[in-house]
């Protein structure tokens, strides 16, 4: 299952491990890959995209960026998660 976490916490998350980044560019990435997601772009495989790791890998699922067939315990942004539950 995924980790849900709010956009800005998981900004300070990258941006610590990745301080070469801007935080405000790496917040306009996941707006935009998560704006994507709610508007219904979907993976090349049909899957739902992955926004945490669509706003460095382009716009595709867990599986189609990691190889894996789940997350364990890998973040995903809580808004998505809540859209996608939604949809349920």
């Amino acid at each position: 299952m995924f980790e849900p976490i709010s956009i800005k916490k998981y900004v300070d998350l990258y941006v610590k491990n990745n301080p070469s980044e801007k935080k405000r560019e790496v917040e306009e990435r996941l707006r935009d890959v998560l704006h994507h997601a709610v508007t219904g772009t979907k993976c090349r495989c049909g899957n739902p995209i992955w926004v945490v790791g669509g706003a460095d890998a382009g716009f595709s699922c867990f599986t189609c960026i990691t190889g894996e067939s789940s997350p364990n315990e890998d973040y995903e942004i809580d808004e998505h998660l809540s859209y996608l539950n939604q949809l349920r």
